[in-house]
């Protein structure tokens, strides 16, 4: 019994690979590595405080996972955003956080409604009190009521399909940060949201998510030359 404890603890441990890969991505979306820079094993290994190995995995996984490109005889750089891109991510963004809805609309407590409400309010207030915010917070924040609607859907598939884009996703929420902060607006739509979840409203949930999205897609559209 003690032995199956401690491989147990082993297999619910991070591995190296993983540790180097998460810590890569954190790296990327905190824009610590930018756009077509290129990407140093030696240096991501010291930073992330282990040897080059897992870094190296970590960069391949990314690889295969379209964030990186290799280019013979130079190295391996991050890939940029193209329109194709946004617009692709968009797209099915939009109709998984739609399906999403129609089951997560009935498991949301109006608790977990109101604690993101909070956190809205929160830092919607710091802002009119002329208080700097920072892009990583407004992100996560940005994210919140998205984040509820997708996880407490009963569709499983849509969380697994969900987590392979929101790398991307957050990605975009911090350029339209950079491009044009609307946190008024951005605040606002979300008090939407949270209101039409708060009635249980799936009707008006959908036509209040779909114009947010399309909001925030004509925003980068309309501020970023991609």
């Amino acid at each position: 019994m003690g032995e199956q404890n401690i491989l147990l603890k082993k297999t619910q441990k991070p591995s190296y690979v993983q540790r180097a890969y998460d810590g890569i991505r954190n790296l990327i979306i905190e824009e610590e590595i930018s756009p077509g820079e290129l990407l140093s094993e030696n240096q991501l290994a010291a930073y992330l405080n282990m040897s080059r190995t897992p870094v190296r995995e970590a960069i391949r996984r990314l690889q295969a996972e379209g964030f990186l490109e290799s280019r013979k005889g130079l190295g391996t750089f991050l890939k940029p955003l193209t329109t194709k891109d946004v617009r692709n991510i968009y797209e099915v963004r939009k109709a998984m956080e739609l399906i999403a809805c129609e089951t997560s609309i009935y498991q949301i407590t109006d608790e977990e409604i109101e604690a993101v409400r909070a956190s809205l309010m929160s830092l919607l207030a710091r802002h009119e009190a002329g208080e700097e915010i920072d892009r990583m917070e407004f992100s996560k924040l940005d994210g919140q009521c998205h984040d509820l609607i997708v996880q407490k859907s009963n569709n499983g598939y849509i969380k697994i399909l969900m987590d392979q884009i929101y790398f991307n996703v957050d990605r975009y929420r911090i350029i339209s940060f950079h491009v044009s902060l609307d946190l008024e607006e951005s605040t606002r739509q979300h008090l939407v949201l949270l209101d039409c979840l708060k009635e249980r409203n799936l009707e008006k949930l959908k036509a209040a998510l779909s114009e947010h999205l399309d909001w925030s897609l004509s925003l980068l559209f309309k501020h970023l030359e991609l």
